[in-house]
């Protein structure tokens, strides 16, 4: 859809997204039927994460059909169109990658991928969209280090972006005041950290303890309904796929700070084998017991 579609692309485009959350909810109604371990985490409030955003769309775009809407209000409704289409889309790239861990077929496609470029889009995107969930008292810093500028790697940028969201999604809904931080670093020559550090307090700490230390046999006293949850687990199972580990600890702003390690490849050298696991290069060296 380009960016100042005309009535009858919109409306096109309304069917198509219709039409993929009524395959999405047949498929998943069928994973159900067939007796899968399936706990999508989604389905406890798909109706309102997908509804509410399909319904502006649709009420947009029908408001773009009538003959008495001038040029500034239609392009106000663009805009409400755009944006919820983009929140529809989200939902449902989630949705989908949620599901798929949690059958067991979700494949990671590796590309080559500009780092910072992508950190810099996440950046850019949740800067923004801070105004729109009236979070204008919460500063977004942007600290990445210089050493990431030029790096191209061999990733699932797709899943990166999207495991990293998550976490910046939450830390910003849940500081009405304050700092959030998100940062990249090289942990080593072939193995990046990423953090995101906010105000939050200690309510989101420990949501993302009861997530991020457990093992999977322990998830059934998870509420499936809470949002923050659900975005902690989907961030867990993409990061997994990509053979990360998490860390949670206090932030130097009084709340949460969640770290990820991944190993990644470079363009140069091509090929790397870590010697070392992510835990141990997050642990640093042990010291010597004394004799």
């Amino acid at each position: 859809m380009g960016e100042t579609p005309d009535y009858n692309e919109l409306l096109a485009y309304t069917k198509q997204l219709e039409h993929k959350v009524a395959v999405l909810e047949q498929a998943l109604h069928q994973f159900q039927s067939d007796g899968a371990r399936v706990k999508t985490r989604f389905l406890a409030n798909i109706s309102h994460e997908i509804r509410t955003p399909m319904n502006a769309i649709i009420g947009f775009s029908h408001l773009l059909g009538e003959d008495e809407v001038d040029g500034d209000q239609r392009e106000a409704y663009i805009g409400h169109i755009t944006r919820n289409s983009n929140s529809l889309l989200n939902v449902m790239e989630n949705l989908i990658d949620l599901t798929l861990i949690e059958t067991g077929n979700l494949n990671l496609k590796e590309y080559e991928v500009d780092l910072f470029g992508l950190l810099r889009k996440i950046y850019d995107r949740y800067n923004l969209d801070r105004y729109r969930i009236n979070r204008e008292r919460v500063a977004l810093l942007f600290n990445v280090r210089n050493t990431v500028k030029g790096v191209k790697v061999i990733l699932d940028g797709d899943r990166l972006s999207r495991a990293f969201g998550c976490l910046i999604e939450n830390s910003i809904r849940n500081t009405s005041k304050g700092v959030v931080e998100i940062g990249a670093s090289f942990l080593d020559k072939n193995v990046m950290v990423f953090s995101v550090k906010d105000s939050s307090g200690l309510t989101l700490q420990n949501k993302a303890r009861q997530v991020f230390e457990k093992s999977d046999k322990k998830e059934e006293g998870y509420d499936s309904s809470d949002t923050v949850v659900v975005n902690y687990m989907l961030a867990k199972g993409l990061v997994q796929a990509m053979n990360g580990e998490f860390m949670v600890d206090n932030s130097p702003f009084k709340g949460t700070t969640i770290e990820f390690a991944i190993p990644i490849r470079t363009m140069s050298p091509k090929y790397f084998s870590m010697e070392k696991s992510l835990r141990e290069l997050l642990d640093g060296p042990k010291e010597e017991s004394e004799s």
